[in-house]
């Protein structure tokens, strides 16, 4: 493919992802919610198996979804 025809890059790692994830360790599973740039995402991920996690489990959400969550003041 010449270099015309290549399709523009984009940074995905700046824009905020929002995501549910459950963190299992020791047959326990805690919901965790994330609104950050996916780089920041996949640095929790390997966090939470640092920690011993069995299992991390990611599912993408909306902005609106990830902000009905949030506590009400």
């Amino acid at each position: 493919m010449s270099p015309k025809h290549k399709q523009p890059l984009t940074n995905m790692s700046n824009k905020n992802c929002y995501y549910r994830c459950y963190v299992t360790k020791n047959n326990k599973t805690v919901e965790w919610g994330y609104g950050l740039p996916w780089n920041q995402v996949r640095k929790e991920v390997d966090q939470h198996y640092k920690d011993g996690a069995d299992a991390v489990e990611l599912e993408m959400i909306t902005e609106k979804e990830f902000n009905d969550r949030l506590p009400k003041s």
